[in-house]
């Protein structure tokens, strides 16, 4: 059988992740692959199908989060810098999944947020203000910040440190360099993901397939679900 995952460049690591024993061991589950063998392609050809929906729902959800920040910015070069904050709490409360907007120098000095204790206060991403710097936008995550955790959720009611960030460069006449930065607790996409659909195969624990080999942060360390992909 000429299938695509036969091909997968998994490493030792993840080749060595299942226990052996157990209702979902390697044994157990090496039995399950025997047996039904003959399925393979069918099998591979479904999870083709989901990861392809859901990559394309991830790709919808973000580009609609950068029209968002788009039209943020156009408003926001109207408002002299006491007005920011207003500005920014209005559409954050707006905005369902966004739980913080704020704005940022190139040092990442924090001239307002929509999170008001930290305002004045520094962003330390320096690696991805860097980034966003040479760049026309720059999405950075999933990471762990512990800021996104003590704010709050957003529209998910899961909720956990672990975090996606954007950053719009906004350009002033006076040449400044300013980013409207806008947090999004990760769990939002899981959440984006679980409605697509539910439970495809009840022995894998878990309906949605992630993930990610990080080049911009070598840090972020790999999420293990039934398939990982590289995007």
């Amino acid at each position: 059988m000429n299938l695509k995952s036969s091909s997968m460049q998994l490493t030792s690591k993840e080749r060595a992740w299942l226990p052996w024993f157990g209702e979902n061991g390697k044994l157990s589950l090496g039995r399950s692959c025997y047996l039904n063998k003959s399925i393979y392609p069918v099998i591979e050809q479904t999870f083709e199908g989901i990861a392809a929906t859901r990559v394309q729902l991830l790709k919808v959800w973000a580009n609609s989060q950068w029209d968002h920040l788009g039209a943020i910015k156009s408003i926001l070069v109207q408002y002299e810098s006491s007005g920011l904050k207003y500005c920014l709490n209005s559409k954050c409360n707006e905005l369902a999944d966004f739980s913080e907007l704020f704005v940022i120098d190139d040092k990442g000095y924090i001239l307002a947020s929509s999170y008001e204790p930290r305002i004045g206060k520094i962003h330390d991403q320096h690696s991805a203000i860097k980034q966003a710097t040479n760049s026309k936008r720059f999405l950075h995550g999933p990471y762990i910040d512990r800021d996104t955790l003590n704010i709050g959720p957003s529209s998910s009611k899961f909720h956990d440190e672990v975090t996606l960030m954007f950053y719009l460069p906004i350009e002033l006449a006076n040449q400044s360099s300013l980013f409207l930065c806008g947090r999004v607790p990760n769990d939002v996409l899981g959440d984006i993901i679980q409605r697509e659909a539910g439970h495809i195969y009840s022995e894998s624990g878990d309906n949605y397939l992630f993930m990610v080999d990080a080049k911009f942060d070598p840090n972020i360390q790999y999420r293990y679900s039934l398939v990982s992909l590289t995007i």
